[in-house]
């Protein structure tokens, strides 16, 4: 059993892991985790990377087809989150442009719903790297706090 923490892209890969592998993981911290690609799409300073992810058209002249949104949904960590069991600490920037914190939210709610242990740390003044000084100290003690 291990833990995984991680931040943004990496976030994406740890929800993945989490509910992929749900017995190998005793706890899980993301920040600003990216969870659902199709949800994301519209609201993300980065929409390209959407696309990449999910090896869907970058067409910036339509909108998604329910095909592409289908498949952007398909390779989202938000198809396996069923499957989480371990208590997941998710780390939140509200000025996020990157990766919306509605993104977070919605996971904390659905493990909430299952009645597995999740927490949010809300940082309203912070966006993507969560890189204030209140905000790092707050990150690095609330992390340990979680693995112990």
């Amino acid at each position: 059993s291990s833990g995984i923490n991680a931040e943004y892209g990496g976030g994406f890969l740890a929800a993945h892991l989490v509910g992929q592998f749900p017995d190998f993981y005793f706890a899980a911290v993301m920040r600003n985790p990216v969870i659902d690609i199709s949800t994301m799409i519209g609201s993300t300073d980065i929409p390209d990377w959407c696309h990449v992810e999910a090896g869907t058209p970058c067409d910036f002249t339509t909108a998604p087809s329910p095909e592409a949104l289908c498949k952007l949904h398909s390779k989202s960590p938000i198809v396996h989150a069923h499957k989480i069991t371990s208590p997941v600490l998710l780390l939140l920037g509200a000025k996020d442009l990157r990766v919306p914190p509605s993104q977070g939210l919605s996971l904390h709610r659905l493990l909430r719903a299952r009645g597995v242990e999740s927490e949010v740390r809300w940082y309203p003044e912070d966006c993507h790297p969560l890189k204030s000084v209140a905000t790092a100290a707050d990150v690095i003690i609330h992390t340990h706090l979680w693995f112990s």
